[in-house]
């Protein structure tokens, strides 16, 4: 026999872990020292690995990158149809933009290197395949930020999605005067963030994340009183 209480803590415990979801994917994408830190540090090995064909060491900033989760805000934003979410994500994304091909631009006037020999930039093209990665990329990262069991595997999904190495691709490329190569790789970071972007959207509505659109709120209040004082 199905018991009321036990349907009311099911219901409950969903709210607690959508409320958690919130408040850890706004502090992970807050706009302070540690994450900008991250981000320069993150196109700093990348950009690094690129100029010396070092997979690994590529892979090592794509992990260490937190650019993932400002995408995710703003496609939890626009589930939820919150304006000030995806202003403040956004523009996090903006200069963390900025940062990451500065840092990248300046190792690569440091560094001599030939940019029609970095394989990995040659791979950067926009094509279906690459897109759909990014949309299952962004689906799964959803999905598993969501769950608490399944958080340990956010490592793995942050080498598919595909951000920090074409932004560090961007810096590099204009330090060697590489203007096709500037378009093609940012086209290509466009795509990877879209697709990542539609993956979340895909996701949050499902999972009735409108339901605790005051959390955002709070959330989002409480960071600015924070930034503020």
């Amino acid at each position: 026999m199905i018991k009321i209480g036990n349907i009311i803590k099911i219901k409950n415990n969903q709210t607690d872990n959508k409320k958690r979801f919130i408040t850890e994917i706004i502090n992970a994408s807050a706009p302070n020292l540690d994450f900008y830190l991250m981000v320069i540090l993150s196109a700093l090995m990348t950009s690094l690995g690129l100029i010396a064909n070092n997979l690994a060491l590529v892979i090592a900033g794509m992990i260490v990158a937190p650019l993932l989760s400002p995408i995710l805000a703003m496609s939890l934003a626009t589930s939820i149809l919150g304006s000030k979410l995806f202003i403040r994500s956004l523009k996090i994304l903006a200069v963390s933009f900025m940062l990451s091909i500065s840092v990248s631009f300046l190792v690569g006037m440091i560094f001599d290197f030939n940019i029609g020999e970095i394989d990995l930039i040659q791979k950067m093209n926009v094509s279906y395949l690459t897109l759909s990665i990014a949309v299952v990329a962004g689906i799964t990262a959803s999905y598993a930020w969501t769950r608490e069991n399944s958080k340990d595997y956010l490592s793995g999904i942050a080498i598919a999605v595909t951000i920090i190495p074409p932004l560090s691709s961007i810096g590099i490329s204009l330090a060697a005067s590489d203007a096709s190569t500037v378009v093609q790789v940012f086209n290509f970071f466009l795509m990877n963030v879209f697709g990542i972007f539609l993956g979340g959207i895909f996701v949050f509505p499902v999972m009735r994340f409108y339901k605790v659109k005051k959390t955002v709120l709070k959330e989002i209040k409480k960071e600015e009183n924070s930034l503020t004082s």
